[in-house]
C-alpha cells in the first residue's frame, strides 16, 4: 500500500472556525448573565409580594389589641358603652397614609413642615375673603337649620352660631372632601403618630360625643 503524504492532502475546515470559539464562550457567558438577572428579579419581587402584607398584617393586629386592652378600658371609664365603642372602630384599620406616624419599630422623624393655614400667622387662616363667605353662608343657612341648631345647642351646650362658624370654615359648608373616616384618622393618630397622647384625648372626646 503506497504510503501517504499528509502535506499533499487537502486542508479540511478547521475543527472550531475562526472566531467561534469566541462567540461561543461570550454567548455562553451572557446567557448565564441573562439567567442570574432574570433569577434575581423574581426573587426581588417574590420578597417584595412576601414583606409588604406582612408588614401590614402584625400593624392590623396591634392596632385591634390596643383597641381591647388599652383604649377600651380607659374610654369604659369614662362612661362610654361598649356598643358605642365598637361601632365606631367597626371595621376600622390604621390608616398608614397619614402624615407624622412612627411605625412599630421605627423612630420618630421631623414632621413635615405643614401648610394648614392653622399652622401659620392667624391672618391667614382669618383671611377677610373667607371670613365673609363663612359669615354670608352661615347667615343663609341659620334660619334653614335652626331645628337642628337648636337641638344640638340643648344637647351638646354648643350655640348655634359656633357650629354653623366651624362649619363653614372647616368644611365650606359641606364642599370641602372628607376622604377618611373620623375614627380612622383619630385612631390611627392615638395609637401611632409622634402626638398621641393629644389624639388619645381627641378620640375619647369624640367617642364622649357619640355617646351623648
Amino acid at each position: 500500500m503506497t504510503g501517504i503524504n499528509p502535506s499533499k492532502l487537502a486542508p479540511g475546515p478547521p475543527l472550531c472556525p475562526a472566531g467561534l470559539s469566541g462567540r461561543t464562550e461570550r454567548g455562553a457567558t451572557e446567557r448565564g448573565f441573562s439567567k442570574y438577572s432574570l433569577a434575581f428579579l423574581l426573587l426581588a419581587i417574590f420578597s417584595l409580594i412576601l414583606t409588604t402584607p406582612t408588614r401590614a398584617a402584625p400593624i392590623d393586629d396591634q392596632f385591634q389589641a390596643w383597641l381591647r386592652t388599652d383604649l377600651w378600658p380607659e374610654a369604659k371609664s369614662k362612661g362610654i358603652s361598649k356598643k358605642t365603642f365598637d361601632e365606631a372602630f367597626l371595621g376600622v384599620k390604621p390608616n398608614l397614609k397619614l402624615p407624622d406616624l412612627v411605625l412599630p419599630g421605627e423612630k420618630p422623624t421631623t414632621p413635615e413642615k405643614q401648610h394648614q393655614a392653622e399652622f401659620g400667622p392667624p391672618a391667614n387662616y382669618f383671611a377677610e375673603k373667607i371670613i365673609r363667605a363663612v359669615t354670608t353662608g352661615g347667615r343663609a343657612r341659620e334660619s334653614a337649620n335652626s331645628r337642628v341648631l337648636g337641638l344640638i345647642e340643648k344637647r351638646y351646650g354648643v350655640p348655634g352660631e359656633i357650629v354653623l362658624a366651624i362649619w363653614g370654615r372647616e368644611t365650606g359648608f359641606g364642599a370641602a372632601k372628607m376622604p377618611y373616616d373620623a375614627f380612622e384618622v383619630l385612631g390611627t393618630k392615638a395609637f401611632m403618630s409622634t402626638k398621641k397622647d393629644f389624639f388619645r384625648t381627641e378620640v375619647l372626646a369624640a367617642l364622649d360625643d357619640v355617646e351623648r
